[in-house]
């Protein structure tokens, strides 16, 4: 199928602030400005004749639909930006947060959610209404209900920008609580947030909130180095949308890039305190421009895959780690692009491979609890089953 274009200027969501990877920016470099930084590790094989998708419809009538999820009784669920998720089965409101979410710009909204693995408990991720402030909040959880009257703040982070200011939240290693954030918006990090560790802006945060009476405490090893905020645990994020985690081995984030690339990270959990993914310094494998000597530091972590803004693409979607087509004794991560609605697939083996081309808004992925893998049409408003064999030689 044919890839779907969008004008970049176009007002889209994407629940996780990927949506303006080259927008609120006049003074985008030509590609000729930018040197490769090296080394360069990022490849990616084109593999469309190798692998058969088939989609199919499961809800229908979504508002900006993220992120699909699975409730503690096993059903589906899917956030949509305004405030509100929904289950799948029938669309009924499981959570209604539309009193409390800005979601009236593009890049605001409800951008997840992640249930307790030690308490009955509820985290959410939003923009916070009464000053769009990004916050992590807790809720209890009643006879399997979200209890919002009894809510509570965890951690807000002031956004000085209306673009950037989501990311994603998942319980990692040891029961900490991740967070990734936005560079806090606008074009090419005006403000330097992603490289300055006295902002929690464009980094990896790891908290501990596991103490349900104060918002949350600062785990061991943590500052990772003597001037960096102790929240934080890895820089250099511009706009990452989503990321998780591979057997609590690996770190995946899928980081949507300004004017020229897309990039996928992996990195092993021991190797994430510390890291420095290279935003504003670089973009991909691409020095920015005026930047060649800091962004070929040896010390900056390079991406395993990145692809241009050619074909239509502009914002990568990620994603979701699911067992290998091919090998089902293999992980592999899906991710695809909102506006080509190109699908990808990585393995530490072979790399990123191209995999299909779509007519979809890629806005977010889900599993469910039998591996049965789901993707969001942002623009149609619809949640789709996914599947993906190796097409018989």
């Amino acid at each position: 199928m044919k890839h779907i274009r969008l004008l970049i200027t176009l007002t889209v969501f994407l629940v996780g602030c990927q949506f303006s990877s080259s927008t609120g920016d006049s003074t985008l470099a030509s590609q000729d400005a930018l040197v490769v930084a090296a080394p360069t590790t990022a490849v990616t094989t084109d593999t469309l004749e190798s692998y058969e998708i088939a989609l199919a419809p499961v809800s229908s009538g979504l508002d900006r639909p993220g992120y699909v999820f699975v409730l503690q009784d096993g059903a589906l669920a899917v956030i949509e930006q305004a405030g509100v998720i929904r289950r799948l089965s029938d669309g009924a409101s499981w959570l209604d947060m539309r009193d409390l979410v800005d979601a009236d710009s593009s890049e605001r909204g409800l951008f997840s959610v992640v249930f307790s693995p030690f308490s009955d408990e509820l985290f959410v991720s939003y923009s916070r209404r009464s000053d769009a402030a990004t916050v992590v909040s807790r809720m209890p959880l009643v006879n399997g209900a979200p209890n919002i009257e009894d809510i509570a703040l965890v951690i807000a982070i002031e956004q000085p920008y209306a673009n950037h200011n989501g990311g994603f939240m998942a319980f990692g290693p040891g029961d900490y609580l991740y967070i990734a954030t936005g560079d806090g918006g606008s074009g090419n990090d005006p403000q330097n947030n992603a490289q300055n560790p006295q902002s929690l802006l464009g980094k990896v945060l790891r908290l501990d909130v596991r103490d349900a009476t104060v918002p949350y405490t600062i785990p061991g090893a943590q500052p990772v180095q003597q001037h960096w905020l102790p929240e934080i645990i890895s820089i250099g994020l511009r706009n990452p949308w989503r990321f998780g985690f591979i057997n609590d081995e690996s770190i995946w984030i899928a980081d949507v890039g300004q004017s020229q690339l897309e990039e996928l990270n992996v990195v092993a959990v021991d190797r994430l305190m510390g890291a420095n993914f290279g935003w504003r310094l670089r973009e991909g494998n691409l020095c920015r421009p005026g930047e060649s000597d800091a962004c070929n530091d040896t010390t900056l972590t390079d991406p395993v895959a990145v692809y241009a803004h050619d074909e239509g693409h502009c914002s990568i979607t990620g994603g979701e780690v699911i067992r290998h087509p091919r090998d089902t004794t293999t992980d592999a991560l899906i991710y695809g692009d909102f506006c080509s609605g190109t699908l990808w697939l990585w393995d530490a083996q072979q790399g990123a491979q191209r995999i299909a081309d779509t007519d979809l808004q890629i806005s977010s992925f889900g599993i469910d609890e039998n591996q049965n893998l789901f993707v969001s049409d942002y623009r149609t408003g619809q949640v789709l089953a996914l599947k993906i064999t190796t097409k018989v030689e």
